[in-house]
């Protein structure tokens, strides 16, 4: 293996270790953020407090505002390293950012409260029991990547431009060129 692949393959793998450690963050940042639907227990089971179900939208309203925000996050976070292997970074954002949305929405699921219904059989009848963290909508895991990707081909496009304007031309004196044979 090259130094250049090897080079590349950190870049990948520095970029997922990043995108775990944000999507931990995140993680952390939902579960206190974003509210939980609450229950009321009632001789059949569990009846909505809520009928419009705001807090399961607002859950996932959270989860892709906070997702959006980690996806740039990673991009920034990974660029300086990783703008000499741009094949490495591309594979690396897109693998990271996806276990960045996985480990928040697992982060949050597992620190968030217990299934109701588990709940509801040793609770009294009228109690209200809040609901688990989780998520409905399960496009909003997309979000960390489709920001991070955004975020890093503007990243990439800027690095071209400034280097096509601020780089000064090569000296034509010293470009080779091929001698013709008549």
């Amino acid at each position: 293996m090259s130094s250049r692949t090897r080079e590349a393959v950190s870049v990948v793998a520095e970029t997922v270790v990043v995108g775990i450690v944000v999507g931990a963050v995140m993680g952390l940042i939902w579960w206190w953020v974003a509210p939980t639907e609450e229950w009321v227990v009632v001789d059949g089971g569990l009846v909505p407090v809520d009928l419009g179900f705001t807090a399961w939208f607002a859950a996932d309203g959270w989860f892709l505002v906070l997702g959006a925000i980690a996806g740039v996050v990673l991009t920034l976070a990974t660029w300086r390293r990783g703008r000499r292997h741009p094949v490495g970074l591309v594979i690396g954002v897109i693998l990271g950012a996806g276990l960045l949305a996985v480990t928040a929405w697992a982060l949050g699921g597992v620190l968030g409260p217990p299934d109701p219904r588990s709940v509801a059989e040793s609770a009294d009848q009228g109690t209200r029991v809040e609901g688990e963290l989780g998520l409905r909508a399960l496009g909003v895991l997309c979000a960390p990547a489709l920001t991070a990707l955004t975020m890093l081909a503007l990243l990439i496009a800027s690095a071209r431009v400034e280097q096509a304007v601020f780089e000064p031309p090569p000296d034509p004196a010293e470009a080779r060129v091929p001698q013709q044979s008549w």
